[in-house]
């Protein structure tokens, strides 16, 4: 929790904020016992999991600060889920909920139209998807002004100011604030300085997956899933929404108690181990996961492995320990050694993964670090490699 007080006479206000819900957002090959994708399920749980805690909570006004959804064109089942629960929402708080579209929900043609517009139809609810949109509550002496991904492309020709017949303006944004890291692509990269940070009570951003504090009055309230690019970097990070209190900016953040657990195992180094004695490493780190890995996502990283040894490992049993967790990567990176190149020394020759990671380290990302897009290399590839060991 941060506290950041000034005295005032405005009246209270309080609202909720969460934003990067990611609704129909799949991935790994298991289902559910209705057919549906596990990881599917998951985001529909977290979803609804924050809805009650808001509803308990009352607020004058919900903010969802963009990526409700993890598409364009969401399947029915999510949308009709997702609207019994905006309106849900909607009619226990009385609250209204402005809604701003994110990267991931925005059509690249016009034309395509923003399936948002249809939680219009509920009472109470506010959407911003394809321009500026200022939104205004006079019984709350409140302006929420909208920033959605698309009116982020032309920005520079926008003028952001607070009004100031309304005690309390907030500012909603979906774009990658002051970040010199990928939390996940596709997203407008924003200083903050454009964004008049001086003229708004509170700045609500969404895109970034990490409950993060930009300044005193801008924070992400994080995703409520594991839902990045690389999940493991945010693998000890709790997920949730926040609670903001105006005048004063006190922030609340409200973790919940469904995610999935995300684990980023201790890394292997097996150089010049024997087959049998990797396997035994192998079940004495997955082993020594409190509560054991059934129903988690998990990667260990293994270096220091010859083909030769590979092949020599006992595959059924690694099968086996996958099929236990809801997800198990298992990284191995490759040595060279005499017997793969018939005896002659061939340094550099390794998997994809290592050569692609190599391969970038003479790339220059401005506001990237080499270590950085190294992880998220990686992290497309392990799902490439993930897709094809279960199919």
């Amino acid at each position: 929790m941060s506290v950041f007080t000034t005295p005032s006479n405005k009246t209270p206000l309080r609202i909720c904020h969460m934003a990067d819900v990611h609704l129909g957002y799949r991935r790994y090959n298991k289902l559910t016992k209705n057919g549906i994708n596990q990881r599917e399920a998951d985001i529909n749980l977290a979803f609804q999991e924050a809805i009650t805690r808001m509803i308990s909570l009352k607020p004058d006004a919900v903010v969802i600060a963009g990526d409700l959804f993890h598409s364009v064109r969401p399947s029915n089942a999510i949308v009709t889920m997702c609207f019994r629960q905006l309106r849900r929402l909607a009619d226990e708080t009385q609250a209204p909920i402005i809604i701003v579209a994110g990267n991931h929900e925005t059509p690249k043609r016009i034309d395509t139209g923003s399936v948002l517009q249809l939680f219009t139809e509920i009472s109470g609810v506010y959407v911003a998807d394809a321009q500026k949109e200022v939104f205004t509550f006079k019984d709350k002496s409140l302006a929420v002004t909208c920033m959605p991904h698309a009116a982020l492309v032309d920005r520079d020709k926008l003028t952001l100011r607070a009004d100031d017949r309304f005690q309390h303006n907030i500012l909603v944004v979906h774009g990658q604030v002051n970040e010199g890291w990928i939390s996940d692509f596709g997203g407008a990269e924003i200083d903050l300085k454009s964004l008049a940070p001086h003229e708004w009570d509170y700045i609500a951003l969404g895109h970034v997956h990490l409950y993060r504090p930009v300044s005193l009055n801008a924070c992400y309230s994080g995703s409520l899933e594991h839902t990045a690019t690389n999940i493991w970097s945010e693998s000890t990070q709790q997920k949730g929404f926040l609670e903001v209190q105006l005048p004063g900016l006190k922030k609340v953040f409200h973790p919940l108690t469904s995610p999935r657990e995300v684990l980023a195992l201790e890394p292997l180094d097996v150089t010049g181990i024997e087959p049998n004695e990797i396997m035994e490493l192998i079940r004495e780190r997955v082993g020594d996961v409190p509560g054991g890995i059934e129903g988690k996502i998990v990667r260990l990283q293994i270096s220091g492995v010859s083909r030769e040894s590979y092949k020599h490992l006992d595959h059924k049993a690694l099968r086996a320990l996958r099929a236990e967790a809801l997800n198990l990567t298992i990284d191995i990176s490759f040595v060279v050694s005499q017997a793969d190149t018939g005896g002659l020394s061939k340094p550099g020759v390794g998997l994809l993964k290592d050569q692609l990671i190599e391969f970038s380290k003479s790339w220059e990302v401005p506001g990237v670090s080499r270590d950085e897009l190294s992880a998220v290399l990686d992290s497309y590839v392990s799902r490439v490699e993930a897709k094809h060991e279960a199919s």
